[in-house]
């Protein structure tokens, strides 16, 4: 080990000894530890061990676990520590300017262990309610923690779209009447992008274009340039010639078993030095793939002539919370913006009375949000309100309401928000159960993952689609960037059984409405079209298949 390492060892031995809330004084001798090592010169494993001891704040314990390290890899007391702490709680840690006192709170008071959960509970403004935060430090928060995602080398769609947008939006202020686009996972629109990547029309040095902004150069090889803007990701930037625009787009913008099965389906043809992009399908006698379908080799033919669902064919918005539960805007605000939006219908789901950390309605509360939503009905009309809850599905299955109250609802999403760790029997029975209770409409992102943070519970999907078509429950695509839930590549399977899928917004904001566009995005990736999706329904339709018939 080097004595980087060795340093950084200590660091996070003090930190999670902290976490736990030990000796005061123990834990200072190992930071001031840190502080020591890492500015030494020569090598820690050249010395002997009086010479360690000798170092000025070291002494013979801390001797005696530097050679722990210098010997095995390993310190025995580092190792205890970590064993007690959950590996997404260690992972807190590691986020810039949120030190173990805060991440203790929100472990142990707040139930949080990873950074994806605690991004989470910030954008349903769930620490609000704790002492030592308020929005502004909570917003501090998110900003942190957005930038954790992005060093770690994988990025969220949303984090990858901005990245690569702003370096288009760059080049074309830059370069007037310049082809430039984003290609790669992000034209594909993957939910999570491992490389972001930009095409542009222009050949030569473009490194003149790059001085005095805040992009710097990184590498360029093979034909590559490699970006970095400030603290953002690293982009991939390519050029071509105007006359290639169309060859390169295409080659760039396939994952490699499209392109593979492309070329061999098409041997013969050269498909160099095109101007247009859909010169190379038409050159194959093919009708034109969406990009988001240039996945696998299965996608080059069967979906090629699908008309993949749009922004536009949105006609309303189903997964919405407000001020009565965890949400940041009235109930007011948020159908008023929503019908701003140009949509026609909104439908309230604040959390249900189980989510006591999200301040969950009781059936007190419940009467008067359906009163006031009575009272905008008539001042808003002809936009709709909906009157629904997102319901905890309890371990056993079961709604979060008794049924008399559950029938009031105009529609139900039933979500699991709890005991994530199920096997895959348990997990599905639970979730089998509550598709069938006849007041559940939709099923809330059906499997509690955190992109990037939380792997989903385990479910047997065909168990899942067999009872939410025999009783006609759609399956939500969350559209949040953290969760994009369903999972894209289920869409198919969802729609060849008949179930109908919502691009739901999770919306705890007025902005977070805006989330559908990347529900959109991975729908298209998965073959939805208007046909196929719930809420690209008119208000009459979507009132024929809610639970309840009719509003007042």
């Amino acid at each position: 080990m080097n004595n980087k390492q060795i340093a950084l060892a200590f660091d996070e031995l003090a930190n999670l000894m902290e976490l736990h809330g030990e000796d005061p004084f123990r834990i200072r001798s190992y930071a001031n530890a840190y502080l020591t090592l890492r500015k030494i010169d020569s090598s820690l494993a050249e010395l002997s061990d009086t010479e360690l001891k000798d170092i000025k704040g070291v002494g013979a314990a801390i001797a005696g676990k530097i050679r722990e390290l210098l010997d095995s890899g390993q310190m025995a007391t580092l190792e205890k520590y970590r064993a007690q702490t959950p590996a997404g709680v260690r992972e807190l840690l590691k986020i810039g300017g949120f030190g173990p006192k805060k991440v203790r709170q929100v472990w142990q008071e707040m139930g949080i262990e990873s950074p994806g959960e605690l991004w989470y509970a910030c954008n349903e403004n769930r620490l609000v309610e704790y002492k030592g935060f308020d929005l502004k430090t909570q917003e501090d928060l998110k900003n942190k923690l957005a930038y954790f995602f992005r060093s770690r080398g994988k990025l969220h769609l949303d984090s990858a779209l901005a990245e690569a947008e702003a370096v288009c939006e760059f080049l074309r202020s830059k370069i007037p009447d310049t082809l430039v686009e984003p290609v790669g996972e992000v034209r594909r629109r993957c939910q999570v992008v491992e490389s972001v990547e930009v095409l542009v029309a222009k050949e030569g040095d473009l490194m003149s274009v790059f001085e005095g902004s805040d992009f710097v150069l990184e590498k360029r090889e093979d034909g590559k340039t490699l970006l970095r803007r400030a603290e953002g990701a690293a982009v991939v930037l390519y050029q071509c010639s105007s006359a290639a625009w169309g060859s390169k787009l295409f080659k760039y913008t396939g994952a490699v078993p499209f392109l593979e099965t492309f070329v061999k389906e098409h041997p013969d043809l050269d498909f160099k030095n095109l101007p247009g992009e859909e010169a190379v399908f038409e050159k194959a006698n093919s009708a034109f793939i969406a990009p988001e379908l240039r996945e696998s080799a299965e996608s080059s033919g069967a979906k090629s002539s699908l008309q993949l669902i749009q922004d536009q064919d949105l006609k309303g918005i189903l997964h919405v919370h407000t001020t009565y539960s965890d949400g940041l805007h009235t109930l007011r605000e948020m159908c008023e913006h929503t019908r701003s939006l140009g949509y026609a219908y909104i439908g309230i789901t604040d959390h249900s009375q189980s989510a006591f950390y999200a301040n969950g309605l009781k059936p007190d509360r419940v009467l008067a949000q359906m009163e006031e939503i009575d009272q905008l009905n008539v001042e808003l009309a002809p936009f709709r309100i909906f009157k629904g809850i997102e319901s905890d599905i309890l371990n056993d299955g079961s709604l979060d309401y008794e049924d008399a109250l559950l029938e009031k609802f105009d529609f139900v999403i039933a979500s699991v928000h709890s005991n994530l760790r199920m096997n895959i029997e348990k997990a599905t029975e639970r979730v089998v159960r509550a598709i069938g209770h006849p007041s559940t409409t939709i099923l809330g992102h059906p499997t509690g993952r955190l992109l990037l943070s939380r792997e989903g519970y385990p479910l047997d999907w065909d168990a899942v689609f067999e009872a939410c078509a025999k009783h006609k429950v759609s399956i939500e695509l969350n559209a949040h960037p953290r969760r994009l839930d369903i999972d894209w590549s289920m869409i198919s399977r969802a729609l060849a059984h008949g179930i109908r899928i919502s691009i739901n917004p999770d919306a705890h904001s007025k902005d977070g409405i805006l989330h559908t566009r990347f529900g959109v995005m991975v729908a298209r990736k998965g073959g939805l079209t208007a046909e196929g999706c719930l809420n690209a329904m008119g208000v009459e339709d979507i009132i024929s298949v809610t639970k309840k018939g009719s509003l007042p």
